[in-house]
């Protein structure tokens, strides 16, 4: 009994001290973030908002994979990507007591530094915390997220894991290892995405396909840099303590952000649901990728009809104001306390999320028990989202679109259909901050 229970001692011990021995939310993502900062800054731009979001997710790690800054592209004073993300870690962890008092969940800075890792090619870290997160006796798959990567940045430490599975492990413990993967994420593995069985269960590529001889995360910039009066240099850089600081400007575009769609995409927010990748939320709403032969890979090929257009810009531009808004607020959690900050408001649904119901029966929706922390006055939106939905046909009028409890009645289908019903909440604060409740509807004649 001794000789079989010390060694799990010691393994708590060591979780302990790297802060990932704790409660596993079944509905907190975990996620890896692969970035080759020191390259073109907008890496760093993304790292600022994304540790914003530390509190949403289990973050099990960063992985920083160019070893040497771009003289000429990159102005950070650290001069390794590994120094670049660990100062940024570190700006984070001078924020975090003004962080905690507006969720208790954000980490702190030194649980943090504890998961960054360098991913050089001739560093073992990035690949052992791989291994590590995919193999741990955790039933929530692992997100991973790699920035993109170009001349002078490292092989990917998914991709390098991957190789070391598949020699090691067989086929079979090939496929249980990629099985608990999910990627948003640019596609920097190799033969493992496309040519080797099996493929990952899903995958979300929110820097493609090139439209108009544009990529979809060069969009991210023109369609949320402004939004809602957002402002980078009043909302980020400048009074916002000292991880706003350090997010640069000297890119192709002055709030570029390239690889923020990865993590965006998988913000809690009631809109998001990363699981389905065409059911919209606010890095886009994506399809099947072209080329794919049937693989659960998707990309953003998908248009939305809003304000009187219909194209691929809208399934971002409808909530881009919504995102900013929310990345204004968090910065001024670094520096404000919570009484003088703004929090978003908490939706809260009666009834199931999924319902089957047949044609001519009245659905009732109602979300009276939705609160807002401050105690803002609230505004409720229901509308119901076409794209999303299976359904075509004429679209049901909703009644009381602009309570708190509505209504419609099931339309007539030949054939089940599905219909997506969304409420948004918007607070009176300031910034305005949204959230949302999402009803599918399966409408079976």
């Amino acid at each position: 009994m001794r000789r079989s229970l010390f060694p799990l001692l010691s393994t708590a011990l060591v979780l302990l001290a790297a802060g990932h021995l704790m409660a596993a939310d079944p509905d907190c993502l975990r996620i890896i973030i692969e970035t080759d900062a020191g390259g073109d800054p907008d890496d760093e731009q993304s790292l600022v908002r994304f540790l914003l979001y530390a509190n949403e997710w289990d973050v099990e790690g960063i992985i920083a994979n160019r070893p040497q800054a771009r003289d000429g592209e990159n102005l950070n004073a650290e001069r390794t990507g590994l120094g670049i993300v660990r100062q940024m870690v570190k700006a984070y962890g001078a924020c975090y007591d003004k962080l905690k008092q507006h969720d208790e969940r954000y980490p702190t800075g030194e649980q943090l530094l504890a998961r960054v890792v360098p991913g050089y090619d001739d560093r073992e870290d990035g690949v052992r915390l791989v291994l590590a997160a995919v193999d741990r006796d955790d039933p929530r798959p692992v997100w991973f997220c790699n920035w993109g990567t170009d001349n002078g940045a490292a092989v990917s430490c998914l991709k390098r894991a991957l190789d070391q599975v598949q020699r090691e492990r067989g086929p079979e413990g090939y496929a249980r290892f990629k099985s608990r993967l999910r990627l948003a994420s640019d596609d920097q593995f190799g033969e493992h995405t496309m040519k080797l069985d099996p493929p990952f269960p899903l995958w979300v590529d929110t820097f493609r396909p090139e439209i108009n001889r544009q990529r979809w995360y060069h969009r991210f910039s023109a369609l949320t840099a402004t939004a809602g009066g957002f402002d980078i240099e009043r909302d980020v850089r400048t009074g916002h303590g000292p991880l706003g600081e350090l997010y640069p400007t000297n890119t192709t575009h002055k709030q570029k952000e390239g690889d923020s769609g990865t993590f965006v995409y998988l913000i809690p927010n009631g809109l998001n649901a990363p699981d389905h990748p065409g059911w919209g939320g606010w890095a886009g709403r994506y399809g099947p990728m072209d080329g794919a032969l049937g693989k659960p890979y998707f990309w953003a090929n998908q248009n939305d009809a809003w304000n009187g257009t219909a194209t691929r810009e809208n399934t971002l531009a409808r909530w881009a104001a919504h995102l900013q808004n929310d990345f204004a607020a968090r910065m001024d959690w670094c520096v404000r306390d919570k009484s003088g900050a703004n929090h978003p408001p908490r939706v809260v649904l009666a009834g199931e999320s999924k319902r089957i119901v047949r044609p001519g029966e009245r659905v009732l929706l109602d979300a009276t028990a939705t609160t807002d922390p401050d105690g803002d006055k609230l505004a409720f939106e229901w509308i119901v989202y076409p794209e999303a939905s299976a359904f075509r046909g004429e679209l049901p009028t909703i009644e009381g679109r602009d309570a708190s409890s509505a209504s419609l009645v099931a339309p007539a289908v030949e054939a089940a259909a599905s219909l997506h019903l969304i409420l948004t909440v918007i607070d009176s604060g300031s910034p305005p901050l949204a959230r949302y409740g999402r009803v599918v509807l399966l409408i079976e004649p």
